[in-house]
């Protein structure tokens, strides 16, 4: 999660362009900036809290409704919608109908890239009650899809959130990160397959199943805040790069409108692989605040984020 909220954080940052913001040499030292998560953080707090507090599909729309009613898990707990129309939909239906089978769209929208991060915490949890291998369980996946339905009920924003979940047990399994990739890769086009309802959106993902993904230039790739879009944009910078300082400029240079989403997912790669990838100094700015060091504290004690290593 501290990955997650620092990637946020400068990407919100370079977004706005301030003044010295991720300078070239990357030395935040005299930088000028207020550090602030955008709803992508605080919707993916609201999940770790639903998690640790038992997980269920109610939990979790019972958390997004404060986040929305309330601006709880934001930064400045000011309330923050912008860009999560399809969201805040799926939160009145859920007022309105409780039916947890229904609140989300049915059909694909722009800007669901946001699905990747949220898909992180639930990935985790997964890996740490089954292990690496949650994939030949059914009712582990069906958890993962699940969460994505509330908002984006449609295969392709399941799919997305599914590579995303295979590459993290990957990771959380001490497979390097380039093997991680190319397994996640591999192991989704396998079992998607193999589900009818998912084949029509494989032929999505094919560029990311090409042999040379890295010899693509950035405008060969699509931008277009779509999930599986998204998530082509970050495996093209992660195969390009072997650490995170150069992944991060590469993102900067490359991309500009999905750029925030691209660093809070590498971001939270980076941290989920090394804590020591992520400056301490901006991990205190989180910790200062009392809300989310709460969320960070229960989720610890909690135990369900916990792996063997």
């Amino acid at each position: 999660m501290y990955g997650i909220a620092i990637g946020d954080a400068l990407g919100n940052l370079s977004k706005r362009n301030t003044k010295w913001a991720l300078r070239e040499n990357n030395d935040l030292d005299e930088a000028d900036f207020e550090f602030l998560w955008t709803p992508t953080t605080g919707l993916t707090f609201a999940i770790v809290r639903a998690i640790s507090l038992g997980y269920s599909r109610a939990n979790v729309m019972h958390n997004f409704a404060e986040w929305w009613r309330n601006g709880q898990f934001s930064m400045t707990d000011d309330i923050q919608t912008d860009r999560f129309e399809t969201e805040i939909q799926s939160i009145i239906n859920f007022e309105l109908t409780r039916d947890l089978d229904s609140i989300g769209s049915t059909d694909p929208v722009e800007n669901d890239e946001n699905v990747l991060i949220r898909a992180m915490p639930i990935a985790f949890y997964e890996t740490s009650r089954i292990g690496s291998a949650f994939i030949n369980d059914e009712k582990s996946m069906g958890r993962i899809h699940d969460m994505v339905s509330l908002a984006h009920n449609y295969p392709s924003a399941m799919m997305s959130s599914g590579m995303v979940s295979f590459l993290i047990s990957q990771i959380l399994g001490r497979e390097s990160l380039h093997h991680a990739l190319e397994n996640s890769i591999a192991i989704t086009y396998e079992y998607y397959s193999r589900r009818s309802i998912f084949q029509p959106d494989l032929i999505s993902f094919a560029p990311m199943n090409m042999p040379d993904m890295s010899d693509l230039r950035a405008d060969q790739l699509t931008h277009d805040g779509n999930s599986i879009h998204t998530l082509e944009n970050v495996y093209w910078v992660l195969f390009s790069t072997d650490n995170l300082n150069d992944a991060l400029r590469l993102t900067i240079k490359s991309f500009s409108r999905q750029r925030q989403t691209i660093l809070a997912f590498i971001y939270g790669i980076y941290g989920l692989i090394d804590r020591g990838n992520l400056d301490e100094r901006l991990i205190e700015q989180i910790d200062k605040k009392a809300e989310t060091n709460s969320i960070l504290r229960l989720a610890n004690r909690s135990n369900r984020f916990h792996t063997e290593t």
